[in-house]
C-alpha cells in the first residue's frame, strides 16, 4: 500500500489521484492532515466495503465533514441503528407512488425554464441547469407553488451550494479535522440564513390543519413515525432538508449538464434520445443516464471510517482512517468495462449496471436516499427540453473535469445554444 503526498492531493486532485492509482496499484494512503485516507478503485474491494458490518467501517464517520455542510443532525452522518431509523422514515417519500407524483411539478418547472432561456445566445448549462433543479427540489421539499417564494427561499440554500463547490472546501475540512478551522464566517452565516428560514417554517407546517393531506417533503418528515411511534425532532428535520435539497440539487444539476454536454458531442446518441422523447419512450435515455454517471459522476468519492485495525483484502488499514472507494476510477475500471474512457451507452443496453463497479450514488447502506428521485428528474428534465427546442454546442470539444469542494464540474460550464 503506497504513501501518497497529502498537500499534492489537496492541490492536484483527480489527476494526481489517476497517476498514483497508474503507478501503485487499487490501494494508495494519503495521509491528509488530520485525515488519514486510503483510496481505493477496485470493485471487489469497494464490495468488501460497502457489505462490512457498520461497526466496523462507521459509514457516519466516514463522511463525517460533509457535516460542516448538511448539519451534525443529518441522517447522512448518522451511524447504526440511527442512521436506519432516520431512513426508514425518509424513505417512503422518495420512493413508489410519491416519486411519480412529482413527474408533473417536475415537467412544469423545466418548461417555465426554458420559457426563461436566451434563444440562439450563448449561455453555461451548468447555470441554468442549477436554478431549474434548485426550483424543482425547493418545490417538492417544500410545497411552494409560487415561483418568486421559491426563489427567496432557494436563496440561502444556494449559498450554501456556493459553498459545497468552492475551492477552498476540502482545506477547510482538513484543517477543521485538526482543530485549525474553528469558525468560518461564511458558512455560519449562511447556517444562520438557513434556520432563520426553515425555524419559522417547520413551527408553522407543524400547525397546518392540513399537514396531513400535503404530500411535499416537510409535511412527510413532520408526520412521519417510526416502529414505536417517534417522530423527527425539529433539529433532525432541519438537518435532513439541508441535506435533500443540497446532496439532491447538485447531483442533478452537475450530470444533467454533462450529460448535455455529451450528448452534443455524440449525434448518433442524441438522435436516440431525441427520438424516444417523441414517443414518451425512455429505454435508450436510462442507459444514456447511466452512462453519463459512470464516466461523468457528480461526486468524486464516498467513505467510510475505521473502528480498529482493519484487514482490506490484502493491505492492513490502521484504525481512525478513512477509506475512499474513489467513485470516478472505479467506474473507469478496466476489467468491468471495454474502453472505459469513451461514452457508449449501449454498454447499458439490457441490463443493469454492476453494483460495485458502478457507484456514482455510493453503495451499501449508505447509498443515496434520493437516487430514484434523482433518475425520474434526469428523465423528465432531458424529455421535456427536446421536445421544446434544439440545443447546439458553442464549443467543437466537450469540457474537461475540474473539483470544485466535492464536485466535479464541467470547467467551462457546458456553453450551448437554445433554439425553440
Amino acid at each position: 500500500m503506497a504513501a501518497a503526498c497529502g498537500a499534492g492531493y489537496l492541490l492536484a486532485g483527480e489527476s494526481l489521484v489517476r497517476r498514483l492509482f497508474a503507478h501503485y496499484g487499487p490501494v494508495v494512503a494519503i495521509p491528509l492532515p488530520g485525515i488519514p485516507v486510503v483510496l481505493i478503485n477496485d470493485p471487489d474491494l469497494v464490495k468488501q466495503v460497502f457489505t462490512e458490518k457498520p461497526d466496523i467501517l462507521l459509514g457516519g464517520r466516514g463522511v463525517r465533514p460533509s457535516a460542516l455542510i448538511y448539519g451534525t443532525g443529518s441522517m447522512f452522518v448518522q451511524e447504526e441503528p440511527e442512521h436506519l431509523r432516520r431512513r426508514k422514515l425518509l424513505t417512503p417519500a422518495l420512493h413508489g407512488k410519491p416519486l411519480e407524483n412529482y413527474r408533473q411539478l417536475i415537467e412544469d418547472s423545466t418548461k417555465n425554464a426554458l420559457a426563461s432561456w436566451p434563444t440562439s445566445a450563448s449561455f453555461e448549462m451548468l447555470g441554468a441547469a442549477r436554478e431549474l433543479a434548485l426550483d424543482v427540489i425547493i418545490r417538492v421539499m417544500f410545497g411552494i407553488e409560487d415561483r418568486d417564494e421559491r426563489t427567496r427561499v432557494g436563496r440561502p440554500f444556494q449559498t450554501l451550494l456556493d459553498i459545497g463547490s468552492s475551492e477552498q472546501l476540502i482545506l477547510r475540512v482538513a484543517l477543521h479535522s485538526v482543530g485549525g478551522l474553528r469558525r468560518w464566517p461564511k458558512l455560519d452565516s449562511a447556517n444562520r440564513d438557513i434556520d432563520d428560514l426553515l425555524t419559522p417554517m417547520i413551527s408553522a407546517r407543524r400547525r397546518d390543519p392540513e399537514l396531513h393531506g400535503r404530500a411535499d417533503i416537510l409535511s412527510l418528515l413532520l408526520t412521519a413515525r417510526g416502529d414505536n411511534g417517534e417522530a423527527l425532532s425539529d433539529k433532525e428535520i432541519r438537518d435532513d432538508l439541508v441535506t435533500l435539497v443540497l446532496a439532491g440539487h447538485e447531483t442533478t444539476a452537475t450530470t444533467l449538464a454533462w450529460m448535455v454536454d455529451l450528448l452534443l458531442h455524440h449525434p448518433h446518441a442524441l438522435a436516440k434520445v431525441q427520438a424516444e422523447a417523441e414517443t414518451a419512450q425512455s429505454t435508450y435515455l436510462q442507459a444514456v443516464i447511466n452512462e453519463t454517471l459512470r464516466i461523468r459522476p457528480p461526486s468524486p468519492f464516498t467513505g467510510r471510517y475505521t473502528a480498529t485495525d482493519y484487514q482490506l483484502g490484502r493491505y492492513c488499514v490502521a484504525a481512525k482512517t478513512r477509506i475512499v472507494p474513489h467513485i470516478v476510477e472505479v467506474n473507469l475500471n478496466a476489467a468491468t468495462y471495454e474502453d472505459p474512457h469513451e461514452f457508449r451507452p449501449e454498454r447499458f443496453l439490457g441490463t443493469t449496471p454492476p453494483t460495485y463497479a458502478w457507484i456514482p450514488f455510493g453503495g451499501g447502506l449508505k447509498r443515496c436516499l434520493g437516487a430514484s428521485f434523482s433518475m425520474l428528474e434526469l428523465t423528465v428534465i432531458i424529455q421535456t427540453l427536446l421536445r421544446s427546442g434544439r440545443l447546439q454546442a458553442v464549443h467543437p470539444t466537450q469540457d474537461r473535469q475540474v473539483r470544485r469542494g466535492i464536485v466535479l464540474l464541467p470547467h467551462r460550464g457546458v456553453r450551448v445554444r437554445y433554439h425553440r
